[in-house]
């Protein structure tokens, strides 16, 4: 699994998603559009079977940032997850 940055300014981004499915990136865009600094976020990709999903945030504050901090706050979730599964 590998990121590609197609586009990195600062209030835009678009990250290429190599060996994944579009799970992990549609986590991270549902958290972005939670955020009110969020224009736009959404996930994209060219061929069902082909291809690799981007996301693409454009953001009225530093769109990496924000994408390390909807990442932060999903990790938060699963571990909140994991504690409530029954270990054996």
């Amino acid at each position: 699994m590998k990121l590609n940055f197609i586009e990195d300014e600062a209030k835009s981004l678009t990250i290429e998603f190599e060996g994944f499915d579009r799970g992990i990136p549609d986590l991270i865009k549902d958290r972005l559009l939670e955020s009110k600094d969020v224009d736009f976020a959404g996930v994209v990709k060219e061929h069902p079977e082909l291809g690799n999903p981007r996301l693409v945030v454009k953001a009225e504050k530093n769109a990496r940032h924000l994408v390390l901090k909807a990442i932060e706050e999903v990790q938060e979730e699963f571990k909140e997850l994991a504690s409530q599964v029954p270990k054996k």
